[in-house]
């Protein structure tokens, strides 16, 4: 027969059990809890972190699109120096080049008229070597020697046009082209 011992016992074991289930309930519910507001808290900061991220990609982009725009303006600035270069030390070394880019104007202005070469005294006596050659595209062509003409830049000048063959001048025009078709570029790509 059991005894009053005993059913003691079981009452203190139940309470135990009873205390321990509570305290594992209460521990599971704390733990998940917990859980929760940690995962909560880590998503925010996730958003929070994804945002600066996305911003600082944008900074980026930003940046890069700017590098490479002024990268763009240097690098042709820099092979329209070299091409200024190359060009100026060649009429240096060939002046002969000089007649040739003459003759090109010769054919492209309206030959009505006298049609004036102004050139620098150095070119004279190479102009009079070529003149036969001038006068194949031109009858009536006269020759203005004078001192502050640059070696590289002589004009030629007809009684409505005057064609302008200094080096800075066309690279300056050239320059302004690629500018304008730059700009219309950049338009056409917003």
């Amino acid at each position: 027969m059991p005894s009053l011992e005993d059913e003691r016992l079981t009452g203190v074991e139940d309470a135990a059990l009873s205390a321990e289930e509570i305290q594992r309930r209460a521990y599971e519910e704390g733990f998940a809890s917990g859980e929760k507001a940690g995962y909560a808290a880590g998503e925010q900061k996730a958003l929070l972190l994804a945002e600066r991220l996305e911003k600082i990609i944008g900074e980026i982009t930003e940046i890069k699109a700017g590098l490479v725009e002024e990268l763009e303006s240097q690098a042709v600035e820099l092979s329209t120096a070299i091409a200024k270069k190359i060009i100026t030390e060649e009429i240096r070394t060939r002046p002969e080049v000089i007649v040739t880019i003459v003759k090109e104007s010769l054919k492209r202005l309206q030959r009505t008229g006298v049609i004036t070469i102004r050139i620098n005294p150095a070119l004279q006596e190479l102009f009079m070597k070529k003149k036969p050659e001038l006068i194949d595209i031109h009858q009536d062509i006269a020759f203005d020697v004078i001192s502050n003409i640059p070696v590289t830049a002589p004009l030629v000048i007809s009684k409505t046009e005057e064609v302008v063959m200094d080096i800075d001048s066309l690279f300056a025009n050239v320059m302004e082209e690629i500018k304008k078709a730059a700009e219309k570029q950049k338009r056409v790509k917003r």
